[in-house]
């Protein structure tokens, strides 16, 4: 349940086409991307999978760092690196999420070169 409600965020977050799509996407396990456009992290696309209401897997991919999927992952759109960075930043901080998917959310705010990120690592790890 904790998990669905970030889920819905980055629904929340994500283009206004998708939002009139959000009650059954709520409802749907797979595999969900955007594409991210402008900013450091153009050009990349950020993954999430969902299984049984829960955030099981997050990913980030670009020209250099390849991503494998099994199954067909549901395009959300276009987002920005700064609504990109958010989402990653919102699981990063949800202490109620598995220890893994914090992690795999932090090496996608790493990837995305984003100033913000690196930015907001840097305050986490020097505790600024």
């Amino acid at each position: 349940m904790k998990s669905l409600l970030v889920f819905i965020v980055l629904l929340l977050l994500a283009p206004s086409q998708v939002l009139a799509d959000t009650a059954t996407l709520e409802a749907a396990d797979g595999w969900f991307s955007w594409h991210i456009v402008g900013g450091e992290a153009a050009g990349k696309k950020l993954y999430v999978r969902k299984s049984q209401g829960n955030i099981t897997r997050v990913a980030m991919s670009g020209e250099y760092c390849g991503f494998t999927r099994r199954e067909p992952a549901t395009d959300l759109g276009e987002l920005s690196t700064d609504d990109a960075v958010s989402m990653l930043l919102e699981l990063v901080m949800n202490e109620e999420l598995e220890r893994d998917i914090r992690q795999q959310a932090l090496f996608g705010l790493a990837q995305s070169g984003s100033e913000r990120a690196f930015a907001t690592l840097d305050d986490l790890i020097l505790g600024s």
